[in-house]
C-alpha cells in the first residue's frame, strides 16, 4: 500500500488534501438558497409566508430543520435578504431565528430592517443587524462581516419602472476560506434590462462570480441571457424563483435551475483568494 501511495505522489505530484471540501448550494424554496463553503454558511431569503399561489413555500420539515440547526442548516454565518416582499422576507421568523442564534449575522436592505425594527424584541438583535441603504444608480457598497465579503448593488425589481420604490439588492458574496474562497451572486427579483447593469461594468469586472442565482426569467429573453453571459462576469448560473408549475419554455431552455426543495448543486471554487 505504501508503495502505491509513493507511486501516486510521483505520478500526480500530490495527494488530495485531507482538508479538501466542496462548496455547495442547497435549494430551500422560491429564492431561498443555502450556500456552504467549509465553515461559512449563508442563507438567502429563507423565511417568508407568501406563495401567491404560484411559488414554493419552504417545506415544514426544512423550516424546522433550519430553526433546530440540523445539518446542513447548522452554524449559519449570515442570513441575507434581497428585498422585503412577502415571498422573500418574514420579519417575525427572522427575529425568532436571530434571537435563538446570536452568532448569526443579518444583512438586508433598509426596507426590511424597518419592518424588523417594528417588532417587539427587535432591540435584542441590534448587534447582529447590518442594514444597507442604496438609492437607484448609487455606487455599489461593500461590507465585511464574519469572514464574508458582501458587495451590494441596487438593481430595479422586475417590472421596472412600476416597482421603482422596491429596494431590490443584487449581492455578490465571497465566503472566504484560506484554501478555496467561493464567490456567488444572488440577484433577488432583478429586472433583466441590460441598462441597469452597464453603469456598474467596473464593479462586475472587479471580481468573477463562481455561481450566480438569477430569477428564472433571465433565461427566457435574449436581453436576460446577454446580462448573464456577457456583463456580470460569472462562470455558471442556476435559476431560482421558479414556479411550482415549471414553465415549458424554461424546461426546453437547457438551462440549469432549482425547482425542488432539497436539490443541491456543486460550486466550482476560485483557485486564489480574492
Amino acid at each position: 500500500m505504501r508503495i502505491l501511495v509513493m507511486i501516486a505522489v510521483a505520478v500526480f505530484g500530490m495527494l488530495p488534501s485531507a482538508n479538501a471540501h466542496q462548496a455547495t448550494s442547497t435549494y430551500i424554496a422560491n429564492e431561498a438558497v443555502l450556500i456552504t463553503n467549509d465553515d461559512k454558511k449563508v442563507l438567502f431569503d429563507p423565511f417568508f409566508h407568501q406563495s401567491f399561489g404560484i411559488y414554493q413555500l419552504v417545506p415544514e420539515d426544512i423550516k424546522q430543520a433550519i430553526f433546530d440547526a440540523i445539518p446542513p442548516y447548522d452554524d449559519i454565518t449570515a442570513i441575507v435578504i434581497s428585498h422585503a416582499h412577502g415571498d422573500h422576507f418574514a420579519a417575525d421568523d427572522v427575529l425568532r431565528y436571530l434571537q435563538n442564534y446570536p452568532n448569526t449575522q443579518f444583512i438586508a436592505p433598509q426596507q426590511a430592517i424597518l419592518e424588523l425594527s417594528k417588532l417587539d424584541g427587535a432591540t435584542s438583535i441590534e448587534e447582529q443587524v447590518h442594514g444597507i441603504e442604496l438609492s437607484f444608480n448609487q455606487a455599489p457598497i461593500t461590507l465585511n462581516v464574519a469572514g464574508l465579503t458582501l458587495e451590494a448593488v441596487r438593481i430595479p425589481h422586475a417590472g421596472w419602472p412600476g416597482r421603482a420604490d422596491i429596494e431590490n439588492l443584487v449581492f455578490r458574496v465571497t465566503l472566504n476560506h484560506s484554501d478555496s474562497p467561493v464567490t456567488i451572486m444572488h440577484m433577488g427579483d432583478a429586472d433583466p434590462d441590460y441598462e441597469h447593469y452597464s453603469p456598474f461594468k467596473a464593479h462586475w469586472q472587479k471580481r468573477s462570480t463562481d455561481t450566480a442565482f438569477p430569477p428564472y426569467w433571465f433565461y427566457l429573453s435574449a436581453e436576460g441571457n446577454y446580462v448573464l453571459d456577457d456583463m456580470l462576469n460569472i462562470k455558471q448560473s442556476v435559476g431560482i424563483h421558479v414556479p411550482i408549475e415549471v414553465p415549458v419554455r424554461l424546461k426546453k431552455s437547457g438551462k440549469t435551475y432549482f425547482s425542488k426543495p432539497g436539490e443541491t448543486h456543486n460550486i466550482s471554487q476560485t483557485s486564489e483568494p480574492q
